[in-house]
């Protein structure tokens, strides 16, 4: 026999169970958040059409010429050892110049460079953490070559966008050297012909642990990629041949 006390009982203990559930699966997981700071420069070459040049950028122009830029790191790991990994890095650049007898030349590019991983990690007291990841690279690039001429309407001498996906395999590994010090490294290979014909990545550096929950992370790290579409000497033809490198620095938040 039912009473009026027993509904409520029922209800309580079922509203506890829904908002108990993600507490408890919350706490299967370890999160961490990692925004970061990279004086990048970029070495290589690159052709676009017919036009094919040197390319060497190096910081202080990236930085005279930078309109927004956004990187962030996240992982996360399952008490499984099961997890995830992601990183975005995104910057805009432009520049004008006026020529008097030509016009006002614009040229405008933006790279976002964005990494999905699956990952597991390993543990140990001796040896530290090791993780191993399999997962995505994807480049997205445009390109935009504006003149403006005195006494024309606007030309767009380019106007092109690249973009594709690298399957890649990686490692991050942890040493702990001291009460708050930690040896980082990682580093990635790919490519293998799918899109680009080579693609990796190699980072070096040292993690200062602030607390349990905040570290300060120090380190160099350079991208390398060979990719190319397109027959050379038409206009459809792209390549981009480049080293992304440059010291980096980052606060993690982990919880």
């Amino acid at each position: 026999m039912l009473t009026l006390k027993q509904p409520r009982v029922l209800t309580l203990l079922s509203l506890s169970l829904v908002f108990a559930s993600p507490t408890v699966y919350a706490d299967q997981w370890q999160f961490s958040v990692e925004p970061y700071l990279m004086a990048t420069a970029i070495d290589g070459s690159s052709a676009i059409g017919t036009i094919e040049a040197p390319l060497e950028v190096e910081f202080d122009t990236i930085l005279n010429n930078l309109d927004s830029a956004f990187m962030l790191h996240l992982e996360g790991y399952h008490q499984s050892n099961w997890g995830f990994i992601a990183d975005w890095g995104y910057m805009d650049l432009s520049k004008s110049h006026n020529a008097p007898k030509l016009g006002v030349l614009s040229a405008r590019v933006r790279q976002a460079v964005l990494e999905l991983s699956v990952a597991y990690r390993f543990s140990s007291p001796s040896m530290g953490d090791w993780v191993n990841y399999v997962g995505i690279r994807r480049w997205d690039n445009t390109y935009e070559f504006d003149l403006d001429p005195n006494f024309m309407s606007q030309v767009s001498v380019v106007d092109r966008d690249e973009d594709w996906i690298d399957l890649i395999f990686g490692f991050h590994f942890n040493k702990q050297l001291s009460e708050h010090w930690q040896l980082t490294t990682a580093g990635d290979l790919g490519g293998f012909n799918l899109n680009a014909k080579l693609t990796g990545s190699f980072k070096l550096g040292a993690v200062y642990q602030i607390n349990p929950h905040w570290d300060l992370g120090m380190s160099y790290k350079t991208t390398y990629v060979d990719y190319q579409t397109g027959q050379r000497g038409n206009k459809n033809f792209f390549s981009y041949d480049t080293f992304t490198h440059g010291p980096q620095i980052s606060v993690s938040y982990q919880f």
